[in-house]
């Protein structure tokens, strides 16, 4: 659906922790080879298990095909954009 809708974005959230780390690394790498690493995003999802959000980070600052820059936009950068929030703060 991303490849064929430019305005769509995604989540990467519970599937963090909730599939074995190989997996999810697999589905993640695959989504970032597709060149659709702009429009994923980290998200709680979630407020059942609060403390599984840091495991979701660590996954994803783990994840070793990742670049630092990919790791900043998945975790930071593309929600900004998202948002449209760097328009409201300049």
């Amino acid at each position: 659906m991303m490849t064929q809708y430019p305005q769509l974005y995604a989540d990467v959230s519970t599937i963090t922790w909730v599939i074995p780390r190989t997996a999810f690394y697999d589905y993640l790498e695959a989504l970032v080879r597709a060149g659709l690493g702009k429009r994923l995003m980290f998200g709680s999802d979630q407020m059942r298990w609060p403390e599984k959000i840091g495991a979701g980070i660590e996954a994803i600052e783990q994840a070793p095909f990742l670049s630092a820059d990919e790791k900043r936009d998945i975790l930071y950068h593309n929600a900004i954009r998202f948002s449209r929030l760097e328009q409201e703060s300049k």
